[in-house]
């Protein structure tokens, strides 16, 4: 997600960079979960017929409602395991990832938002990592080191990590030229005015001379 020169009115600072960590490999652990959901629904009748079984053999023994129990057990289960992809989800939505033409911002937090950032002046180092998922999805995560007791700052599972150091760089030398949007264009309709409203040069009349040679050259 690219946004360019959205302005802070009452700053002056200018969004140049905006986007969320790559949705495939944040979400790589909800999939696994929902395969496991699936997988629970799949085989769930296999699973209380097995019960069954194991409750007609230690009914002998002790009471013990197994087929209730395994029932109730697999559907807390289930639902424990929906309810956590949809917090991974609602994780992957709150975090955003901000270069603006002052500083560096990581905003995140479902409940609790935190809003970290970092100015470019303050900016000492940068490190970018990938993994061999992140390789295959062209992600990585970019650490940010600060000059003052070495802070960081992450941008974990961010897409095109290239891409985004370059613009980080390019900001901390401060050059910002590629990131200027060109002036609104106007009207059709004012830019005809504006013609009409010029005024018409006379055309160049030639000298006799001019006119002469032309003749004859012809």
């Amino acid at each position: 997600m690219l946004r360019i020169n959205r302005r802070n009115s009452d700053s002056g600072e200018r969004v140049l960079f905006e986007t969320r960590p790559r949705l495939i490999v944040r979400l790589k652990s909800a999939i696994f979960k929902f395969i496991i959901v699936l997988l629970l629904l799949y085989f769930f009748t296999t699973i209380i017929r097995y019960a069954a079984l194991l409750q007609g053999s230690v009914s002998t023994i002790v009471t013990v409602p197994v087929v209730t129990g395994t029932t109730y057990g697999v559907l807390i289960i289930i639902l424990l395991l929906l309810m956590w992809i949809l917090w991974n989800i609602l994780s992957w939505r709150s975090e955003n990832y901000r270069l603006t033409n002052q500083r560096v911002m990581v905003k995140s937090g479902v409940i609790r938002k935190n809003n970290v950032y970092m100015h470019y002046n303050k900016i000492q180092d940068i490190i970018i990592s990938q993994s061999i998922t992140e390789r295959i999805t062209n992600s990585g995560d970019i650490e940010i080191f600060g000059g003052h007791d070495r802070t960081s700052l992450i941008l974990e599972d961010i897409p095109n990590p290239g891409e985004v150091e370059n613009m980080i760089n390019r900001m901390i030398e401060g050059d910002d030229s590629e990131f200027e949007t060109n002036p609104p264009e106007e009207p059709q309709s004012a830019q005809n005015n504006l013609r009409s409203k010029k005024p018409q040069k006379p055309e160049k009349r030639q000298s006799v001379m001019e006119e002469y040679d032309k003749k004859f050259k012809l």
